[in-house]
């Protein structure tokens, strides 16, 4: 809105004054209970520069509620509402207010949120904080700064005893000094048989009409350990027809720093990464659940409303969103049978996880956990999949400007 369409200043204060009510008084108590406000501001005028955005909110949206914003409101405040306010006071650090007053907007929101104010969906209530907090870190730093508190003690102990330590140290005692596999696979199917044996903890197995595992493709977690060992040096596969232990293999259980980071990146790949994909394609599950894990081990982990809310702010994605959530769900079922992950919800990972998490994450680096979704042209998978889901032209399309505007 140009400066010369915009209401006086008063106009919108006032505007603001009767929307917030009674809210002005109880924030600003709030305030002093549980932020440390600058004594140069003072929570006087936290409130008056509120009461000012809110009658500017309801300017640009006049059906705009305080107390139930929508992501919509609130990208109308950080877009239109705020610039405007902090082009009117003429500071020389332009940026350094946008973010102060768009604090002020995510302190409103959290005291509606604990004082039980908010008449908003739980969903839109987190979406719209997350986006007045700004970029968000990269889930490699909250993993990082997460691990920064658990000790060597603490993740040995749980490392040592997870289960993608065990099933490699169940596939290096069969491989002994070496073992024939077939020139096809990393592993025949008895040896699969032997490795499962070896096994006390419940593990999923996918069996044939006998009773016996079938080949090693038809247990994907086992394969994705296995083909993670051979990347790390655990295994040598080299002659295509012996397997033997690799380079690694003599000293990876010692509790020094190298074979610890080599654990880290065995257990992190084996819970970050999904075993579905293993040979290629695109996965829901491996593109969300690094988010999911992540907010668990910053103290804010997902419950089955929050993963609810997932379809529910995702209508325009029609049947795909209710597919992706079910199979997140599927892939949080098994790391718990593995003992990975929370039995149920709220989902959280142990803490002794954390460290292998970070080492995984960070092995990404600024990869976009989505991958390369939208190429130059059509994505190959696009037209398959959403047929399959009964997803039409035109949730098609806008799928494509959700997920990157093309």
């Amino acid at each position: 809105m140009a400066a010369a369409d915009r209401p006086p200043v008063s106009d919108s204060y006032e505007l603001g004054e009767r929307a917030l009510g009674d809210l002005r008084g109880a924030f600003a108590t709030w305030l002093d209970e549980n932020v440390e406000v600058d004594d140069e501001v003072g929570t006087g005028a936290v409130v008056e520069a509120l009461t000012v955005g809110a009658g500017g909110l309801l300017t640009v949206r006049p059906g705009a509620v305080v107390t139930r914003l929508t992501p919509v409101d609130v990208e109308a405040l950080t877009g239109q509402v705020v610039p405007a306010m902090v082009a009117d006071t003429g500071t020389p650090e332009p940026a350094e207010m946008q973010e102060d007053l768009e604090a002020i907007w995510y302190q409103f929101l959290a005291f509606l949120g604990e004082t039980g104010r908010w008449t908003g969906s739980a969903g839109d209530l987190e979406t719209c904080l997350t986006l007045l907090q700004g970029e968000p870190p990269e889930l490699a730093e909250v993993f990082a700064e997460a691990a920064e508190d658990v000790d060597e003690g603490e993740e040995d102990a749980t490392i040592l005893a997870s289960f993608p330590v065990r099933a490699a140290r169940a596939v290096l005692e069969h491989v002994g000094e070496g073992l024939a596999v077939p020139d096809d696979a990393e592993l025949a199917p008895d040896s699969v048989t032997a490795v499962l044996a070896a096994f006390e903890h419940p593990i999923p197995i996918t069996a044939d009409q006998d009773g016996q595992p079938q080949d090693l493709e038809d247990v994907p977690w086992l394969r994705q350990v296995v083909l993670t060992m051979l990347d790390l040096d655990l295994l040598d596969g080299e002659d295509e027809t012996l397997l033997v232990p690799g380079a690694e293999a003599e000293h990876w259980l010692e509790p020094t720093p190298e074979p610890r980071e080599l654990r880290r990146l065995l257990v992190g790949r084996f819970v970050l990464d999904d075993p579905g994909t293993l040979d290629g394609g695109f996965s829901i599950t491996e593109a969300v659940l690094p988010t999911v894990l992540a907010s668990a081990a910053a103290g804010r982990p997902f419950d089955d409303a929050a993963l609810d809310d997932l379809v529910a702010n995702a209508d325009v994605l029609g049947p795909a969103a209710g597919v992706a959530v079910g199979e997140l769900r599927e892939r949080l079922s098994d790391l718990a049978v593995l003992g990975i992950v929370s039995g149920s919800a709220p989902w959280t990972v142990a803490r002794g996880y954390w460290p292998a998490l970070a080492a995984a994450a960070a092995e990404e680096g600024d990869e976009d956990p989505l991958g390369d979704l939208f190429g130059e042209g059509e994505p190959h998978w696009l037209e398959n999949v959403m047929g399959q889901l009964g997803v039409g032209d035109d949730q098609m399309q806008q799928i494509r400007n959700i997920l990157g505007g093309r």
